[in-house]
């Protein structure tokens, strides 16, 4: 009986044997292909379009691009009360691969690995989402971490940045990317996003045990003009969010600040400190925007109301600001209306490439005395000069003038009435 067996064992493998050998049996493996999933192919041809390196299928129904960057700045500042870093930072360092999938479908993977203050580490989550777009609707859904929508300039990639900071009362009150679900329709008239935002990405703390601050955001722009180089946009952008659960905030505490338009000095002299007690806040934003040839004009203007428990008074915060600019050597500007955002400009002209002079004013108030918060308010007005030698690299200078009350201290870390000025650079390639 045990040799019948041991027969039979051996009649088997060498069946299985020479099964193999002779190619009768088939076996697929992950590492044949490289790529586990099967052995679907789609050719694809690349091509470097507008200075991004792009792969696609001959349908279209494919396509990934690289979308990366380097900030090099630097700052000096005069007149200054408080002690102010002269430095060079390296702004931002990213790297991002976008794709179309299928035709409607959209993914981004964005990191940045620009220098943190000491001891954040020098690496930050960016856009991570998925979309899908359903097809000849103009509709479309996503979810992931991207940029809440609300305020223009927030909306607007650093990459496009007119001057090298956002303005202080953009900081201030468009909050930026946080985990989140979103939808958005949009036609030849203008765009409407409604979104449900939590938390921003690194900030959980409690493992799933409390309830993460939450917030219901729209924001709808018109576009009654909408011709290249002649161009008219108005947006109104509100949300309604409960305090964040933080690390260094208590519960249901809310802070608000900004910084004064440079990031190589990143102490935050415009600060609310802790405001207690918030059952929730609201935001309004505002936003005008025209295009005419050359000429650019864009302004925000930003409220906060945060209701407070237990009769405790309102708080009111407000910010506004204005930008011109003017493309000396001629170009224009794109613009977006299925996203309600000013593009780049046009590929220069020159060899010797485009320049563009650029003003802007910010006011932001983040006191109301009446409810006992001193946040300090701000008057800035900054001056830029952009130099496009090609569609890939673009050097900035500014100059700007700061006014500060005596009440942007940082929470009293500063000394108030630091009225000063400075000048920064940036060197920045688009990759």
């Amino acid at each position: 009986m045990h040799t019948r067996k041991r027969y039979l064992q051996a009649i088997l493998v060498l069946f299985c044997t020479a099964a193999l050998l002779s190619g009768a049996v088939e076996i697929l493996r992950a590492s044949d292909a490289k790529i586990p999933g099967g052995d679907e192919k789609i050719p694809l041809k690349s091509q470097a379009r507008n200075g991004k390196l792009v792969f696609e299928s001959e349908n279209g129904d494919f396509r990934w691009w690289f979308d990366s960057r380097i900030q090099f700045d630097g700052a000096y500042f005069f007149e200054n009360k408080n002690e102010m870093s002269n430095s060079f930072v390296l702004r931002r360092v990213t790297f991002a691969m976008k794709g179309h999938i299928f035709r409607d479908w959209e993914a981004e993977v964005d990191v940045d690995f620009g220098e943190r203050v000491y001891p954040e580490a020098n690496l930050d989550a960016r856009d991570m989402w998925i979309k899908y777009n359903v097809p000849s609707s103009g509709l479309s859904f996503m979810a992931g971490n991207f940029k809440e929508p609300f305020g223009m300039e927030r909306l607007n990639s650093s990459r496009l940045l007119t001057f090298l900071e956002r303005s202080a009362p953009t900081n201030a009150f468009a909050l930026g990317r946080r985990i989140g679900v979103a939808g958005r329709y949009y036609n030849r008239y203008g765009q409407l996003t409604l979104a449900a935002m939590g938390h921003e990405l690194g900030t959980r703390i409690d493992k799933g045990q409390r309830d993460d601050g939450m917030s219901g955001n729209v924001r709808l722009t018109l576009a009654p003009i909408n011709r290249h180089g002649k161009n008219l946009h108005l947006g109104f952008a509100y949300s309604s969010k409960t305090p964040e659960t933080l690390s260094d905030l208590a519960e249901n505490t809310i802070e608000i600040r900004t910084r004064t338009e440079n990031y190589v000095f990143d102490p935050k002299q415009l600060h609310t400190g802790d405001i207690k007690d918030v059952n929730f806040y609201e935001r309004f934003g505002a936003e005008l925007m025209a295009i005419k040839g050359p000429f650019n004009f864009m302004a925000e203007a930003f409220s906060a109301d945060i209701h407070r428990w237990y009769d405790k008074p309102e708080v009111n915060l407000k910010g506004a600001y204005g930008t011109l600019t003017w493309t000396v050597t001629g170009e224009t500007r794109y613009y977006y209306i299925d996203e309600g955002e000013v593009g780049p400009i046009e590929t220069p002209r020159s060899k010797n490439g485009a320049l563009e002079l650029a003003v802007r004013y910010s006011y932001t108030d983040l006191n109301d005395l009446a409810a006992g918060i001193h946040g300090g308010s701000s008057r800035q007005l900054m001056l830029g000069v952009n130099y496009y030698p090609n569609t890939n690299i673009k050097l900035q200078f500014n100059y700007s003038m700061v006014d500060l009350d005596q009440y942007a201290t940082r929470k009293g870390n500063l000394m108030g009435d630091d009225d000063h000025s400075f000048v920064q650079m940036r060197i920045q390639a688009s990759l």
